[in-house]
This record gives structure tokens, sequence and C-alpha cells, in this order.
């Protein structure tokens, strides 16, 4: 595909995004979705008040809990923070989304298949960071972004590194505990409700260290360390949707992604263990169809196929 069509469609794709987020957002009363904490921390900072103290709270239905953030979240919110909340939702979830599209055209149009998972659709209904850590992916240029959201960004960056995006990483880091150099212990402290999960630890999870026979693949390794980190279900997995090589792959994953929602539904006491079989457990079975030592791919520099299929 082009450069000039892929530019296309990445306009497309963004526009369409911010269009629909900004509709569910006003038409649900989310305002900003969960982007509310990191704006209110991004405003807390541009009034040199103090984030931590001024956002802790509950969301903006007045009734759940509202989970701190890191310093490094609402600084990536700092350029937005004089713009209404619907917008800046509608604007951030449009320019993450038009980023994947740019990165996944460069690998043929078919990649564009993403877009129907479950996970980006229930990522735009929350307004979730994982469209645009699933972008950095593909442009690694971006890793500091990763600390956006740390400990979803950590298996992104750990197959990523190189020297230099370490030092991108560490000034970024750097930069937050200049602003304040006690963030970390008091963000750490006002995350007691958090409520996500470690797959590796939730049955049937421990079956995922199969993926330990392809561990010289960069898509394993990204999926085990994908299963090591505390997350939510169904937003939080499109990370895996950077695994499948083919089509079909994607649109099984897909599907299956679709199917653990709706079982979530039927029995929520199962939706953990549901992402486990039927997402984490058909991402494990696209890796594990790989060869041990599968060939270089001969894509351009940077692409998917090289960043995460080739050897170690």
């Amino acid at each position: 595909m082009e450069r000039q069509q892929r530019i296309m469609i990445a306009v497309m794709v963004g526009l369409a995004s911010a269009g629909l987020c900004y509709l569910y957002q006003l038409g649900h009363g989310n305002s900003a979705g969960d982007l509310w904490i990191p704006l209110c921390m991004a405003r807390a900072m541009a009034a040199h008040g103090d984030p931590y103290a001024l956002c802790r709270s509950v969301h903006a239905d007045g009734i759940t809990p509202a989970t701190a953030n890191p310093l490094t979240t609402g600084m990536a919110m700092l350029p937005f923070a004089a713009l209404p909340d619907a917008p800046v939702a509608a604007l951030v979830f449009g320019l993450s989304s038009g980023l994947l599209a740019l990165g996944l055209a460069r690998d043929g149009a078919w990649r564009l298949l993403v877009f129907l998972a479950f996970p980006y659709w229930e990522a735009l209904r929350w307004v979730q960071w994982s469209p645009l850590l699933t972008a950095v992916a593909l442009f690694p240029a971006l890793l500091p972004l990763t600390l956006i959201k740390p400990h979803i960004g950590l298996p992104v960056a750990l197959t990523r590194l190189t020297w230099r995006r370490v030092l991108g990483c560490a000034a970024f880091g750097a930069f937050s505990l200049v602003l304040d150099p006690t963030w970390p212990w008091r963000w750490l402290a006002q995350t007691s409700d958090y409520t996500g999960f470690i797959p590796l630890l939730v049955l049937p999870g421990p079956l995922l260290l199969l993926g330990l026979l392809r561990w010289r693949q960069g898509g394993a390794r990204l999926l085990l360390l994908m299963a090591l980190v505390p997350q939510r279900i169904y937003y939080d997995q499109l990370v895996l949707w950077l695994l499948p090589r083919s089509a079909r792959e994607l649109l099984i994953l897909s599907a299956a992604s679709w199917l653990a929602f709706f079982g979530g539904e039927i029995w929520p006491a199962a939706g953990r263990a549901l992402v486990i079989v039927l997402i984490y457990g058909v991402a494990l079975a696209i890796v594990l169809r790989q060869p041990a030592s599968a060939p270089v791919a001969t894509g351009r520099a940077g692409s998917l196929d090289q960043s995460l299929h080739e050897p170690s």
C-alpha cells in the first residue's frame, strides 16, 4: 500500500473514531470517559496545584471509585487541558486510532481488521489508552509514551527496547520526577481500589507458559509479558492483536473476543476466565502455530512482522 493511501486511511479512521467516541460520550453522559482523571491531573498541574490531592475522587457518574493515574499520564494530557472534556476524549481517541491505522497499513490492508476486535470498541467506550499503546509498538520512536500506562506499556517497551529508546523513556520519567519527586509513592498508595487481574494467575492462565516453547519469537515474548502484568478485561488486551500473521488469524481472534464479551455478559463470574480461554488462548495458539525459528520477514524496517516475529 502506497504512503499516500496509508495516510488517507489513517485520517479517515481517525475522524470516524473521533466522531463515534464523541457521540458515545455525550450520549452516555461520560464526558471524557476514563480520561477524566488524567485530564483533571493535567488541569491541576497547569494551575500549579497538586493533582493527587485534587483529583482523588470518583468518576463522573458519582459512584465508581477513581483509581489514581501516574503523573506521566497527566503530563501527556497537558496539551489538552484547556479544552472541554468530550472534545478531548474524541481528539485523543481519534489521534490514537489514526496512528494505529497508519502503522497497521504498512503491512497490508488486512491488518486493519484489528478494528473489528471487541477490545478496540471497549477502548472507545471507556476512552482507554490501549489503541495508542498498540500503535507505539508500530512506531517505537514513541516508546516513552508507554509510561502513560506503564503496567500495560511495559510488555510493549520490553519487546522494542534499544539504548536510544531507553534514554527517551528515562528522560520522560526523569522530567516527571523533577515536577514531583514523590509521585511514584503517592500514586502507588492510591491504587488500592484497582480491580484488575494478572492472567497467568487466573485459571487456566498457567497454560500460557506454553508460550515459552516459542520464546525466541518476539510475539511469544509479548504474549507472556502481557500475561504477567495487571490489567482489566477486554480493552487492555488489544495489544495482542499484533500477534496474528494473516487475515484469518485476525478474524478468529476478533470473533473469540466478542464471544468472551457475550459470555461474560451471560456469566459475569466467568469473565476473566473467558478472557484467558478465548483471547489469550487463541493468541497462544497463534504463537504456537509459528515455527520455532521463523524466517526473518522481508518487510520494511520497523514493520510489524520484523518487530514481533523474527527470532531474537
